[in-house]
């Protein structure tokens, strides 16, 4: 088999270019006997891109996988942030105060009850010192009214109501304290 006379590989004869350093064999091989001199090494370089292993190719995908785990959590932290800064409303009062009754009416408070348009009757107990706690739905107006029981009417006591003074009550914001009297 002949040689590439350039850089010497061994060549098939039907070849026409040498497949490692390109030299045209249709010339040489028509022509004369290769001329005699130095000739400086012919290198041969890979093709483009045959450096990578092939191993290590699933891989490039990584990158891509790695961008959009930061992209979610960036925007689950500026989410976060805009969330806190713009808090939710309540949408319930607590609403907390005191009732009495005077002594013309000889019981103790023992309910208080709210009726609004939307919600009816709301009600919550009293406590023994007259205090109440209880959550109304905002943007309801309520009439008041105040329950105890008689225990001066005989062997028999009764239940018995007022209208509260103030005798409504508006929700419009998360806390509020009112105080009731009858």
């Amino acid at each position: 088999m002949p040689n590439c006379p350039i850089c010497g590989k061994e060549v098939q004869p039907t070849t026409a270019f040498c497949p490692s350093c390109g030299t045209d064999l249709r010339q040489v091989s028509a022509g004369p006997t290769i001329p005699t001199g130095s000739y400086p090494p012919a290198y041969s370089y890979p093709q483009q891109g045959t450096m990578i292993p092939a191993g290590s190719q699933p891989h490039s995908h990584r990158k891509y996988i790695l961008t959009i785990i930061a992209v979610g959590i960036i925007a689950l932290l500026v989410g976060g942030l805009i969330g806190y800064s713009f808090p939710i409303p309540p949408d319930v009062t607590l609403l907390t105060g005191t009732v009495t009754v005077s002594s013309q009416y000889h019981g103790n408070p023992n309910q208080i009850i709210f009726n609004g348009a939307t919600t009816g009757n709301v009600s919550s107990g009293i406590s023994s010192n007259g205090s109440y706690g209880i959550y109304l739905p905002i943007g309801d107006s309520y009439s008041v009214t105040v329950q105890w029981l008689n225990m001066t009417s005989g062997p028999y006591f009764g239940t018995h109501t007022c209208s509260a003074s103030p005798s409504t009550f508006s929700s419009s914001n998360a806390n509020a304290t009112q105080n009731f009297s009858c």
